[in-house]
C-alpha cells in the first residue's frame, strides 16, 4: 500500500529554505515529537505554531491554507475515507 505523504509543499518550502524538521520545530517552540505528530497529519497546527513557521520559511499569510491546512494534509480526517488500520 502506498503511503501518503503529508504536507508536501511545507515539506519543500523547508528543502529550498535549507531548514530541516527539528530545527523546524525549535522555531515553532513544540518538541521534535509533536512536530512529528502535526507532520504526519495526527493533529493540527497551532496560530501561533504557524505564524513562526511562517515567518521563517517566508510564506504569507495568503499561503497558509496551502502549505497549513490543505485536506490532503490530513489523510485521516477526509470525509468519506475509511480509517487505516
Amino acid at each position: 500500500m502506498r503511503t501518503q505523504k503529508t504536507f508536501a509543499e511545507l515539506r519543500c518550502r523547508m528543502i529550498r529554505e535549507n531548514i530541516n524538521q527539528k530545527e523546524l520545530a525549535e522555531i515553532a517552540g513544540i518538541a521534535d515529537a509533536t512536530m512529528t505528530d502535526r507532520m504526519a497529519g495526527r493533529s493540527f497546527f497551532r496560530v501561533n505554531e504557524i505564524n513562526r513557521m511562517a515567518a521563517r520559511l517566508s510564506i504569507q499569510e495568503s499561503g497558509y491554507y496551502r502549505y497549513f491546512f490543505a485536506q490532503e494534509n490530513y489523510p485521516s480526517r477526509t470525509p468519506g475515507r475509511a480509517c487505516s488500520k
